[in-house]
């Protein structure tokens, strides 16, 4: 086989390979890509698309993200549908084109080799995926950076085709468009661009000393330029951007540097389906990567390391890399905008991290060259592809987290939807405390007639609690989904008011929300029952009455009873309240536990003698028509778990108090 043969073998051997990872990107993104639920933020997503294109940039004025994805993701829809996966298939795409890029940008900046083994990491690093299966815009904010960054690497390095003038331009073309993009895509922006004018000052003037003084300046003329005319195209719509940032009132989050550092690099290398702890062995490895791609060039293991090859000052390339893949992170600490919720803006650094990666993959299989020389086959690539696969590997927990985890799936608004239709009434109400939920819920449920959101951070406690006084008088059972209280209502008064006026009968996690059911009594009265004052719990916690109704209780019902306590000592532990609706040889059908007053009266906050009236509600999801149950009452020790004895006129009468029997109705 002659020489030029074998080269194009080999060639065609890179294009398969090429191929291959991109077809790896592609399937790593497309499986179970509707899997999960539409999350709150991707519900926003899918309902501005729907939208005319005014109402689009109307109502991206009104958010915190300029409208281009939106209006992009319109007709992506009106192609590829307004399912789950059409929807997410937009970051998808743009997920296995920024692979393509990454093999671009690193074939041009190192070697084909870099540029490959740079596409194989991020075609399956974690972060990339995740992010490709979102229907959000930070897939296609990392498409923008690697496309403008790549067109830069051409404009700064390549002297022969930058006598072109037609090449010249072209590539200046790339960066305004993918620039000018990334502006109207996010916010974040211009932290890529910071980072790029540093490493494009790095690797231009690198070459001064073997380049004319005028391709110098021609260059850094062009990047202003280009740069300019990317910022221009942006113009209109700065003053709505300068309002949005500076109006977005967010709580910062408090952290520990060293703590959050550490969190945001587990991050960007092994995504957020994968705990610390299990963590060290990727980090560590990538680290060691990252340092030799950094500290050795290959002419100390006898191949030309490009940078010499070209005169250029040593360590610049690499070093423009690091700019690249770490400045957008410290600025976000420089800037006070560290949040866990901000993290995913660092997508745009995966790709200079896998190719320094790569880079430091190839410099291990230079050195292993040298120690091999007489091998048969090419060790260089079997080291880089060894490696490749290993680090791989380490990502494969965070991948199966991703897939099959439930602890580590997006908010589940489809489950919840699912049910609460599964037992829907025409007169329940679903109250949403936070913005934007209205819109992930009603992709799942079309009609809104009972959908119910409530104002963003009321001023006034008065104010903000009418609306629940109206739904709460027209609408029986009420299913609440907080999310984000800290920031929607930060005094809790939505919660209080609930808590202090209808019956809480159930809650759960399901993710980031909390779903709480409440009885609001409109059609079930909760009238007075001549109970036996003299019931005391433990030595010193006293029922003085209760108020409920076991007469028509249908299944699906929440049944309300109001409890009235009080101390006559100062109680120093925190005791928990059960109901129990169930047969009274056998487990119950429903329950309701959780401290006294939904949770915000505890039991040590109790006054001496104060009369509490603590309203609490059972969700019958269990049971059938015709079954009597009976209806329990106990308190139990928070820590231990251990339930007070119960003592009428001081004769002990088990830990469990019946107040009575419910016969299901159909």
């Amino acid at each position: 086989m002659t020489q030029a043969q074998r080269f194009r073998t080999r060639l065609s051997l890179h294009w398969i390979l090429l191929g291959s990872v991109l077809l790896v990107a592609t399937a790593l993104r497309l499986y179970k890509i509707d899997a999960q639920s539409l999350w709150y933020d991707e519900g926003n997503s899918a309902r501005i698309a729907e939208r005319t294109l005014a109402l689009i940039i109307a109502g991206a004025a009104g958010d915190i993200h300029p409208p281009l994805y939106y209006i992009v993701l319109k007709y992506w829809r009106a192609v590829f549908g307004a399912s789950e996966a059409g929807l997410r298939s937009l970051s998808a795409a743009c997920g296995v084109l920024t692979v393509g890029l990454a093999y671009l940008a690193g074939r041009d900046l190192f070697n084909r080799r870099v540029g490959l083994g740079a596409a194989f990491l991020l075609a399956v690093a974690p972060f990339a995926v995740y992010y490709g299966q979102e229907a959000r815009m930070y897939a296609p904010l990392a498409l923008c950076a690697a496309a403008s960054t790549w067109a830069l690497i051409r404009l700064a390095l390549d002297r022969a085709q930058l006598e072109s003038g037609l090449w010249q331009w072209s590539m200046a073309l790339v960066y305004i468009a993918a620039t000018a993009a990334g502006l109207w895509t996010q916010f974040a922006y211009p932290f890529v661009m910071l980072a790029q004018g540093l490493a494009m000052l790095l690797l231009t003037l690198s070459r001064a000393r073997i380049s004319p003084r005028v391709f110098v300046v021609k260059t850094l003329a062009v990047y202003a330029l280009t740069s300019l005319v990317a910022m221009a195209l942006f113009a209109p719509w700065v003053p709505i951007a300068i309002r949005q940032i500076t109006g977005w009132g967010v709580a910062p989050q408090h952290f520990v540097l060293s703590d959050a550092l550490l969190d945001a690099l587990r991050t960007l290398v092994v995504g957020r389906t994968l705990p610390l702890d299990q963590a060290a062995v990727p980090l560590i490895l990538v680290g060691a990567l990252l340092s030799v791609g950094l500290a050795f060039d290959r002419a100390r293991f006898g191949q030309a390391d490009e940078s010499r090859r070209a005169g250029e000052v040593p360590f610049v390339r690499p070093l423009a890399v690091v700019i690249l893949a770490f400045l957008p992170l410290g600025l976000l600490f420089v800037f006070g905008l560290y949040r866990d919720a901000y993290l995913k803006v660092l997508l745009v650094c995966v790709l200079p991290i896998c190719l320094l990666t790569a880079r430091g993959m190839e410099i291990i299989g230079d050195w292993a060259g040298t120690r091999f020389r007489r091998s048969p086959v090419d060790i260089r690539a079997g080291v880089l592809s060894a490696l490749a696969l290993g680090l791989s590997a380490t990502w494969v927990p965070s991948l199966n987290n991703l897939y099959n985890n439930p602890s580590y799936a997006r908010d589940d608004y489809r489950a919840i939807q699912r049910l609460i239709a599964s037992d829907a009434r025409p007169d329940d109400a679903i109250i949403f405390v936070a913005p934007n939920q209205w819109e992930v819920f009603t992709y799942y449920q079309k009609d809104d007639h009972n959908l119910f959101p409530l104002g963003y951070k009321p001023q006034d406690y008065a104010q903000a609690v009418k609306p629940l006084e109206t739904i709460a008088a027209s609408h029986t059972r009420l299913f609440v989904l907080y999310f984000a209280e800290r920031d929607a209502d930060p005094d809790g008064w939505y919660e209080q008011w609930l808590n202090s006026n209808t019956n809480k009968a159930h809650e759960q996690w399901i993710g980031n929300i909390r779903l709480a059911v409440y009885a609001s009594g409109v059609r079930n009265p909760v009238p007075w029952i001549d109970h036996d004052s003299q019931i005391t719990f433990g030595p010193s916690i006293h029922l003085d009455n209760l108020m409920t109704n076991l007469s028509h209780v249908h299944v699906g019902d929440v049944l309300p009873i109001n409890l009235i306590w009080h101390s006559d000592v100062t109680l120093q532990r925190r005791y928990k309240v059960f109901i129990h609706v169930g047969p009274d040889d056998g487990p119950p059908v429903a329950q309701n536990d959780g401290e006294p007053v939904g949770g915000i009266r505890p039991t040590p906050t109790w006054n001496i003698n104060e009369t509490l009236t603590d309203r609490r509600g059972v969700w019958i999801r269990g049971g059938k028509a015709g079954d009597a149950l009976g209806v329990y009452v106990g308190i139990y020790d928070a820590e231990t778990a251990q339930r007070l004895p119960i003592f009428r006129r001081g004769q002990a009468i088990g830990d469990r108090l019946k107040i009575g029997v419910a016969t299901l109705l159909p």
